[in-house]
Parts: structure tokens; sequence; C-alpha cells
């Protein structure tokens, strides 16, 4: 069994529904025998604490994504240096030296561009994220427990978390990634919302790098 970190803050809507699913993760990993541990309000010294507290094997992030940063709140918790032309900001140092020997899912926008690959090159052992912005719909005028809308995107969006969760090869996970993404754009094929477009853009936009057998001890 691993630990695992979770890192999500509910600082407007998208990533209120994205901490919602965070929770339904944590809640299920932990009844994998994982310890789970959930940062909603970090900052980087807070990151680093529990780094070094926890060793966690797996960090799944739920922010805003630049090329080349993560975003929580109002603070960037993973980056490298240099300027993010997407969020228009200068990183003067990096912290992937933070992450080295763990897998790092980015559940965010854009941070596939650059971040990814910087991860892997720097020591991560895997690492996957979304070249593009991750576009999901979802309801503002219900719950996200009640957001049916965002379920499809949503479970594929986790799916790389749960697999791992469930013993799974990084490769395997994210082919099972790829495989509910499939499975969901067939679903929604032809609904006026578009549901099955967003799906594939989305699909097409995963990027995944690092060792292909990594697992969870």
């Amino acid at each position: 069994m691993a630990v695992i970190l979770c890192i999500a803050n509910p600082s407007d809507e998208p990533t209120s529904v994205g901490v919602y699913w965070m929770h339904k993760f944590a809640d299920y990993a932990a009844t994998k025998g994982h310890q789970v541990i959930f940062q909603t309000t970090p900052t980087l010294q807070m990151l680093r604490l529990a780094l070094q507290q926890y060793n966690p094997a797996l960090i799944v992030a739920n922010g805003h994504g630049g090329y080349k940063s993560l975003r929580v709140g109002d603070n960037i918790l993973i980056g490298t240096a240099g300027y993010d032309k997407a969020i228009k900001y200068k990183i003067k140092q990096g912290d992937e030296n933070y992450f080295t020997g763990r897998i790092v899912l980015l559940l965010t926008c854009n941070a596939g561009e650059e971040l990814v690959s910087k991860l892997v090159n720097s020591g991560v052992i895997a690492s996957m994220g979304f070249k593009k912005p991750f576009i999901f719909l979802s309801d503002d005028k219900v719950a996200p427990e009640n957001d049916a809308s965002a379920v499809p995107f949503f479970e594929c969006l986790m799916q790389p978390a749960i697999q791992l969760a469930d013993g799974a090869a990084f490769q395997q996970a994210i082919n099972m990634t790829r495989e509910a993404f499939k499975k969901y754009i067939q679903q929604t094929k032809g609904d006026r919302d578009k549901a099955d477009k967003f799906l594939q853009f989305d699909l097409d936009n995963l990027v995944a790098l690092g060792d292909p057998d990594a697992k969870l001890n």
C-alpha cells in the first residue's frame, strides 16, 4: 500500500467540482488500503512539509494550469523556471526536485505542454497532464454530486489515479483512461451539448510520460 497526496482547493466554480471528485477518489483509495493525505489549503511550505513528513508515492493535483505550472488556490505549487505564456507570469525558481521518485498526476489545463516532460526529466517516475485546456461540461445550478453533465469528464479525469490505486502499472492506467474517454465519446455522440467533441478534445491532448511499469507499492 502507498501514501497518496491529494491536492485541491475550491477557489472557484471549476475547482469546486474538482474538489468533489478528488474527495471521491480519496475515499476510494482509502478503501484500497492506501494512506491518503488531502490538502485543501496548500502553500509551498505546507506542500514541502507534507512531502517530507509523509513521503507520498503518488501526488494527484487539481487546480489551474499553465504550460510550466500548476496553481492551487493563489499559489503555484508545482512549476518549472521560466516565463509561462499561458498565465503570463515568470517563475523564478522551479521545484521539480520536490517530486523526484514519485508519480505526479496533473489534473488541470495546459500542464502537459511543458511541465509533464520537465518533471520526468528531473526524476519524476511518471507524470500525466493535458497539453491544452481541459474542457468539461457542468451545471452550475446544482451541487457537484448532482451534476450529471460533469460525470463523463471527471470519471475520465480521475481514471489514472483510480487505476493506480487499484494496482495497475502507469501505462495500463493511461490505456484504461483512454478507453474510458472512448466509451463516453460513444455514449454522448450526437448530443446537442457537444459532450463527445469536448471529450475527444481532452483525449487528444492527454500526455503521459515516464516509466510505463511504475506502480504504487
